[in-house]
């Protein structure tokens, strides 16, 4: 999650290509039509990425054909918007697909369990690419080897701006529907979260805020969230931070255990690494290791075996964060069930 981006301009709405397969004339009955290609837009959308620490000036002139989600989270903000379709490949799959995009995702291919080779990504002829950032460094493939060939990347807001919320993200999914010329399903989706998270909202108006401390990982300190978005969403349901307005200015990084304790959370937001949804091995491990350090007892959210369980794609920019808070937050008050 690197430095903000420039704010994207779009300079007009694209004019959307419909592929269709079309039967010819009075021939043969499963003779078909060559592909339509893909309509130009009228006036192009630029953006202006930074990546890597330079400025890059990106370009779309037509409607995405073949576009590469180089990242988890983006692939999943893509199938949400219905863009299957459109994708030439997927990579970097941290972790079981969300399940109301499953059978989306079965139709595109998959390039790489991890990050493809400039090789692999180029075979499938990509004309958008996109994902974390990390995504177009030395650690993959360098964004510059992508804009020779003019292929325009897009990296969203949410994922660099250290100060992204859920409207940030939300902002993103439009601007996904507007690339691909899907204006009207990013507009749905998001009316849709917006309604969802109002509804829960609406039901903790008067109930009490609650401490909460979000647990990743510990090497003889633990890692936490600091500032950003997963501490900013959270306050959407009452839950406030206990590691933020601490002068880290930092997502998420190392605290001690002292810090902890005179914290002293409510509950305990544990981001659980286990390989599959069908377990939560790595979650109860966790839970285990703090209940036998005697230094942890007087905490009140281990006194009280109050642990909640996510993945981190949940309280991470992505699609899932609005189902995530609702059952956080009916986790948190069972009255709400």
């Amino acid at each position: 999650m690197a430095n903000s981006k420039l704010k994207k301009a779009v300079a007009a709405f694209l004019m959307a290509a419909s592929v269709t397969a079309m039967v010819a004339g009075c021939g043969s009955g499963d003779k078909k039509a060559p592909e339509k290609k893909a309509e130009p837009a009228k006036t192009a959308i630029t953006w202006t990425e930074t990546l890597d620490g330079k400025k890059v000036e990106m370009k779309m002139t037509a409607v995405p054909k073949h576009a590469v989600s180089m990242s988890f989270a983006t692939t999943e903000m893509m199938l949400a918007l219905g863009l299957q379709d459109q994708m030439a490949g997927t990579a970097f799959k941290e972790e079981e697909i969300y399940p109301p995009l499953a059978e989306a995702y079965k139709k595109v291919p998959v390039l790489a369990e991890k990050w493809p080779s400039y090789e692999k990504l180029m075979s499938v002829k990509p004309d958008f690419v996109t994902g974390w950032e990390t995504a177009f460094t030395k650690r993959a493939i360098p964004a510059e080897k992508l804009t020779s060939q003019n292929i325009p990347i897009f990296v969203p807001d949410s994922m660099q701006d250290t100060k992204a919320d859920l409207e940030a993200n939300f902002k993103d999914m439009l601007e996904y529907g507007r690339i691909f010329g899907k204006e009207d399903n990013a507009k749905k989706w998001v009316d849709g979260q917006k309604k969802k998270l109002a509804d829960v909202q609406a039901k903790l108006k008067d109930l009490p805020k609650v401490k909460a401390f979000i647990f990743d990982s510990d090497d003889g300190q633990p890692f936490t969230a600091f500032e950003g978005y997963t501490t900013n969403v959270l306050k959407l349901i009452g839950v406030e931070n206990v590691m933020a307005g601490q002068n880290v200015d930092k997502t998420w990084a190392k605290t001690t255990w002292e810090a902890f304790v005179k914290a002293n959370p409510d509950y305990i937001i544990i981001c659980d690494y286990s390989a599959s949804d069908r377990n939560d091995d790595d979650f109860k491990q966790k839970i285990e290791k703090m209940k036998a350090n005697p230094q942890l007892a007087s905490v009140k959210a281990i006194k009280e075996n109050h642990f909640i369980k996510v993945k981190l794609s949940e309280i991470c920019p992505g699609v899932r964060t609005v189902d995530a808070l609702e059952r956080m937050a009916k986790a948190m008050h069972p009255e709400l069930k």
